[in-house]
């Protein structure tokens, strides 16, 4: 019977956190099983008895209470209240043997007032035991204060010898071993339960630590991998762009200009997919900046719509641009690489899945303040339209409206990821509305700092001629043979002669034997790479050659590349593949800065 009522204790303190709870639990059970089966075997004695009727219907009443509190024990988890009910009986009984039943103080009085000493502090605690100790000891100081030493009664002979008295005598007795044991096993027991918690926590903790290596190890191989494998798709790419700008260079005719335009596109759509990976990477490694740069939003605008115009007309459709004129003469300072990428992005997708009507982009200024302008923009589109419960899976990397639409517009699922992702670095959020089969619009709110007009407008009346720069001495540091060669084809258009060197060690010995103007550094590079050349090249004695200006080119794309590049003494870096322009620019500077 006690492990039927055990096992429906183990249901009813499954979700306690504390084990002695079930414990303590278990053993008022289980005490209060015993005295009941105690008390049914003595009730026959008490009845037949002619002076025992009281204890007889004191007996049976406990029997029924004692029911009563198994009952709420085995189906409830209220074992204090119950242990405080059990407390209270014992201290009554104890009350009623020495004042009314015996009317003096027995050992079997004794043994109930150490058994209620015992049990309130092994089930309710320090402050509980005091109570309950107290009490106990009360009623017996209290009765020896009236009636002195006349208040120990001894044992009759008569009820030496019965049976009821022989039974509660050992009962009591045993029940205190009980307690102790009980204590004791439960303490050891639960002991033992938190060592093997300890353990399994131990062991817990090291899969854990085991597993935070691992991802550790994955996440540095994964970016070493996206390094490696952007370094070697970026150096053909970079071929194949780079000769494309030089033949465009070349006055071609209009038909051979229309083809190497195509290229061009085609190899840039290459790149922009090996972009998209690696950003999404940056942003889901947390190492992605944002740059603080003056640009106009206006010329942006018009510059990303205007290199959509060939797309929206080969699928027939309009493409809007709705541009407030007083942004024309308004320049900020922002990120323009990151909100290119945002909008670059979205018109990409709202022309892609637009097969008639038309698409819209709608930027104004919402709020206008002194040093701050708040930015609203607005891409939309006629197009198919995005179902209600697919809009928020649209921004998960790699993930698209379904498979069908994969299959028929093509695209990794990146770009919206990197967009989403973009303007909440912006401290702003994109709002999706859209409809089956009638359009989608995406919109979202940039806040910038305003830049100084004058400043832009003085930089703006500079002179459009270029400047000569044919006289600059350049060293190239560049190991691979295509690269050579459209970096020889391309200086020479700006009438530059260069001397080349094919590792680090070259670079260096050649700077030794000659002066130059500046060195474009290859990164990657056998024998020596362009950092360690450069760390040679800095700690030279020759203070001259170890001031020289530094350009990194380089396909690597590594998260912390302008770190290292900056920590080597580099002075600036160009990513492969180039734009012409962007590297003019920067011989340009050095140019103006020699001439000074």
């Amino acid at each position: 019977m006690l492990k039927i009522l055990n096992k429906k204790l183990d249901t009813v303190f499954v979700n306690d956190n504390d084990p002695l709870n079930k414990v303590r639990a278990q053993f008022l059970v289980n005490a209060l099983v015993i005295s009941l089966t105690i008390i049914i075997l003595t009730l026959p004695t008490f009845y037949f008895s002619l002076n025992s009727s009281i204890l007889f219907w004191r007996s049976l009443g406990l029997a029924l209470v004692q029911c009563i509190l198994v009952y709420i024990l085995i189906n409830t988890t209220k074992w204090k209240l119950i242990a405080h009910i059990v407390c209270l009986m014992v201290a009554l009984l104890i009350w009623s043997n020495i004042y009314v039943n015996i009317q003096g103080i027995k050992i079997i009085s004794l043994q109930w007032m150490l058994l209620l000493i015992v049990m309130s502090y092994y089930l309710l605690g320090t402050k509980w035991g005091l109570f309950y100790s107290s009490i106990s000891l009360l009623f017996m100081l209290f009765y020896f204060a009236i009636f002195g030493r006349d208040a120990m009664t001894n044992v009759s002979s008569i009820d030496k010898n019965s049976f009821a008295f022989i039974t509660v005598f050992s009962f009591n007795f045993l029940l205190i071993i009980y307690v102790k044991y009980h204590f004791y096993s439960a303490f050891n027991l639960t002991i033992k339960k938190l060592n093997e918690k300890q353990i399994e926590e131990k062991l817990l903790n090291e899969k854990l630590t085991a597993a935070i290596i691992s991802a550790e190890q994955s996440a540095k191989a994964k970016t070493y991998f996206l390094s490696t494998i952007s370094h070697e798709l970026r150096t053909p790419l970079n071929g194949v762009i780079g000769m494309t700008d030089v033949l465009l260079l070349d006055n071609p005719r209009e038909d051979q200009a229309e083809n190497l335009a195509m290229l061009k596109f085609s190899a840039n759509n290459l790149l922009n997919l090996i972009n998209d990976v690696l950003d999404i990477n940056k942003i889901e490694s947390g190492k992605i900046t944002m740059e603080k740069t003056p640009f106009k939003i206006f010329e942006l605008v018009k510059n990303i719509c205007a290199g959509f115009k060939i797309k929206a007309l080969e699928k027939n459709i309009d493409l809007e641009i709705k541009l407030s004129s007083d942004l024309e003469k308004i320049a900020v300072i922002g990120d323009p690489t990151r909100l290119t990428q945002i909008l670059v992005n979205l018109i990409d997708n709202a022309i892609k899945f637009t097969s008639a009507g038309k698409v819209c982009i709608f930027v104004k200024a919402t709020n206008l303040a002194d040093n701050e302008i708040k930015m609203y923009f607005c891409i939309a589109d006629t197009g198919i339209g995005i179902p209600t419960n697919k809009q928020d899976l649209i921004f998960e990397s790699f993930s698209q409206a379904s498979s069908s639409t994969t299959r028929k517009y093509g695209g990794t699922g990146l770009g919206l990821a990197i967009v989403k992702n973009l303007i909440e670095l912006h401290n702003s959020k994109i709002i999706t509305k859209s409809e089956e089969n009638i359009g989608t619009s995406f919109e979202f709110e940039i806040n910038y700092k305003l830049y100084n007009l004058e400043v832009t407008e003085n930089n703006e009346t500079k002179t459009d001629n270029e400047m000569d720069i044919s006289g600059l001495k350049v060293l190239v540091a560049e190991d691979n043979q295509m690269n050579t060669l459209l970096m020889k084809k391309l200086l020479a258009k700006w009438n530059i002669v260069p001397d080349f060197a094919t590792n680090g060690l070259e670079t260096v010995t050649a700077l030794e034997s000659k002066s130059y103007d500046l060195i474009l550094m290859d990164i990657h590079m056998p024998l020596m790479d362009g950092y360690e050349a450069t760390a040679k090249i800095r700690g030279s004695s020759d203070q001259t050659k170890a001031n020289i200006p530094i350009i990194a080119l380089t396909a690597s794309v590594a998260l912390d590349v302008r770190n290292k590049i900056t920590e080597a003494g580099i002075n600036d870096f160009v990513s492969k593949p180039f734009n012409p322009d962007e590297l003019r620019g920067k011989l340009e500077a050095i140019a103006a800065e020699k001439a000074i």
